[in-house]
């Protein structure tokens, strides 16, 4: 009896283990990978570039690098699943495919999540300490962030069939 309940808890365990590594609850998000640059078509300084390259990239566009813990369930379910909820507030691998008013919008937030210390939050920044902004660089982010919104207003949209 005792091998047969041994048997059981060793098959269930199995069949747990190989579950987590076949379920995606978030999809596919590892998946899906993009060769653009990130905010293609945005007016963007270099420095400004490397400091969401460094602070933002891995959960708000397809250039993440999954980190090891990141296979492994039930810990790949909740980073698939903030990778999948961030990209889904903004993704700077589809910056081009935005609206004017959508980049206005999202480059808002930028500024405000950047200069409150929202972003990148306190859970990801301990254990990925190199994606902290400091004070003069959350200044950065959200000076270029207003910078580019007020570009983007004098930016008027071309009518539809224009240049046909």
């Amino acid at each position: 009896m005792k091998r047969i309940i041994l048997a059981f808890f060793g098959s269930a365990v199995c069949v747990v283990a190989l579950a987590s590594v076949l379920v995606h609850p978030s999809g596919p998000v590892k998946a899906v990978r993009s060769s653009k640059p990130l905010l293609a078509g945005a007016d963007v300084d270099p420095q400004v570039l490397a400091l969401l390259e460094k602070s933002c990239q891995n959960c708000h566009s397809e250039n993440t690098e999954w980190p090891f813990y990141s296979y492994i369930a039930p810990m790949s379910w909740l980073v698939e699943s903030d990778v999948a909820q961030a990209r889904n507030h903004m993704n700077l691998s589809h910056w081009d495919e935005y609206s004017v008013e959508q980049k206005q919008e999202i480059l808002g937030r930028i500024g405000a999540v950047a200069r409150s210390g929202e972003m990148p939050p306190a859970r990801y920044t301990a254990i990925h300490t190199n994606a902290k902004l400091s004070p003069a660089e959350r200044d950065q982010l959200y000076a270029w962030s207003h910078l580019e919104r007020h570009r983007l207003k004098t930016v008027t949209p071309s009518p539809m069939g224009a240049g046909l």
